[in-house]
């Protein structure tokens, strides 16, 4: 059996897709090969498609995450690759041990959290060629462009102002 685990300082990452490295575990529970995440150059779904080609190729049976989003989750569970939720607050052994716990599978797509920019980016297709074409769509699916809008810059000082917003990492804004 094969356990990938997204990780950043020598722990579990946060959140899957920002880790700094995935490293691929054994059933022993040996580090076999790591890999830094094609995820982190950018590159919007591309890059998120290298990640969950990277996790494919190393035969993986189950990753272990704290945060995931649910596209890529339901992608990972389509390709019969397993999720187990995880803390980072735990060892890496502890982790690697509880991957056993069905308790702890994610098991449906809607368990990952739904991102908060997607639709407003345009989903995918905002980066060229629509969804799922040969042109570089992801075929995250049935989304349609958005017409450009316009800068921020180009806006007045008064526009501006209302659209300036905080974001900090692992917090999201009450609804």
């Amino acid at each position: 059996m094969i356990i990938a685990m997204p990780m950043s300082r020598g722990r579990l990452a946060a959140h899957f897709t920002k880790a700094q490295r995935i490293g691929f575990f054994n059933e022993y529970h040996q580090l076999i090969t790591s890999f830094d995440n094609p995820a982190l150059e950018g590159g919007g779904c591309r890059a998120k498609s290298e990640l969950l080609s990277l996790i494919k190729a190393q035969k993986t049976d189950i990753v272990i995450v704290q945060h995931i989003g649910e596209r890529m989750l339901g992608k990972l569970l389509a390709a019969g690759i397993g999720a187990s939720q995880g803390d980072n607050a735990e060892s890496i052994e502890v982790l690697l041990d509880q991957t056993q716990l069905l308790e702890r599978r994610l098991v449906d797509a809607s368990q990952g959290r739904a991102s908060l920019n997607h639709a407003n980016k345009g989903g995918c297709c905002a980066e060229g060629g629509g969804c799922g074409s040969a042109e570089g769509g992801c075929g995250c699916g049935g989304h349609e462009p958005k017409p450009e809008v316009s800068s921020l810059l180009q806006k007045p000082e008064s526009a501006q102002a209302e659209q300036v917003s905080a974001s900090y990492s692992g917090f999201r804004p009450l609804s």
